[in-house]
C-alpha cells in the first residue's frame, strides 16, 4: 500500500489517469463521471477512480511543485497507472499565445538540479510523442486551438519565473521571461518535467495539456470561471484520446 497515497493499491487506478495540482480540480474533472470512488485523501493528495464512457478512470491531485509531484507520480506508477497525463494550468511567455489557449509540450526545460537524484542535467524531460499527437488531433477534432512545443519547469513561482514577491528586498529579479522567450519556450510551470521524466525512466506512456491561466507579456489572466470550464472540457477531450473513443 503507498506511504501517500494512502489507500491506493494496485488494480484501483482506470486505464488513463489524469494528474492535478488543484484537488478541486479533482472534483471538477470528476464531476459527471459515473460510480465515483473516492481512493485517497491525504495531505494535498486526492484521487477518484469512476467510469467515463464505460471506461475506468483516475483523477489524482499532487500539490504544487517538484517534490510533491514526484512522490504522487512514483507511487501511481508502482500501483499500475497504465498511461498518465497532466491537465493543469500554465503561464504563456509567448506574446502569440492568449489566457485561455491551450499548450502542449514535448519537452521541458528544468531548473538547475531538478530531479539530480534521477538523472543527469543533459537528460532530457519529453513527452511519449504517440500519446501527445494522439491529444493534438483529439483537440483538433474538437475545434481546440493548441500550440505544440518546449515549455519550462521552474522549481519557483517568484524569482525563478521573474516576478517580485511584495517583500521589502534587495534580491535581484531576474528577466526569465526575455532570455527564455530568445530559445523559444512557450510557457512556464512546476511539475510537467517530473512526471517526463519519470515517464521516460519508468516506460510509462506521459503527456501533458496546460490551460493558459495568464499571459506573462500582458499579465492578463482568464477568470476562474472560464478557466475551470476550459480544464473541464479539455480533460473530457484528453481522455478521448487516450481511450481512442
Amino acid at each position: 500500500m503507498s506511504i501517500h497515497l494512502k489507500n491506493l493499491k494496485d488494480g484501483d487506478l482506470g486505464e488513463a489517469t489524469l494528474i492535478v495540482g488543484d484537488p478541486g480540480r479533482v472534483l471538477l474533472i470528476s464531476e459527471d463521471w459515473e460510480d465515483k470512488e473516492e481512493v485517497v485523501n491525504n495531505r494535498e493528495y486526492l484521487l477518484i477512480t469512476g467510469t467515463y464512457k464505460g471506461r475506468a478512470v483516475s483523477v489524482c491531485s499532487t500539490g504544487i511543485g517538484v517534490g510533491s509531484t514526484e512522490i504522487a507520480v512514483t507511487e501511481l506508477i508502482e500501483n499500475g497507472a497504465k498511461q498518465i497525463v497532466r491537465c493543469g494550468g500554465c503561464g504563456a511567455w509567448d506574446a502569440n499565445i492568449n489566457p485561455g489557449d491551450i499548450i502542449l509540450n514535448s519537452g521541458m526545460a528544468r531548473s538547475t538540479g531538478m530531479l539530480s537524484a534521477y538523472v543527469p542535467e543533459t537528460f532530457p524531460a519529453v513527452a511519449d510523442p504517440l500519446t501527445l499527437a494522439n491529444i493534438h488531433n483529439y483537440l483538433a477534432k474538437n475545434n481546440k486551438k493548441a500550440h505544440a512545443g518546449l515549455g519550462l519547469t521552474t522549481e519557483t513561482y517568484y524569482l525563478g519565473q521573474g516576478r517580485a514577491p511584495k517583500i521589502n528586498s534587495q534580491l535581484p529579479v531576474p528577466n526569465i521571461v526575455e532570455d527564455y522567450n530568445k530559445l523559444n519556450i512557450l510557457n512556464c510551470e512546476m511539475e510537467t518535467a517530473v512526471l517526463y521524466i519519470l515517464g521516460s525512466l519508468y516506460n510509462i506512456p506521459v503527456a501533458n495539456c496546460l490551460v493558459v491561466h495568464v499571459s506573462r507579456s500582458t499579465e492578463k489572466w482568464v477568470e476562474d470561471m472560464d478557466y475551470n470550464k476550459i480544464h473541464q472540457d479539455t480533460s473530457k477531450i484528453v481522455l478521448d484520446a487516450l481511450l481512442n473513443i
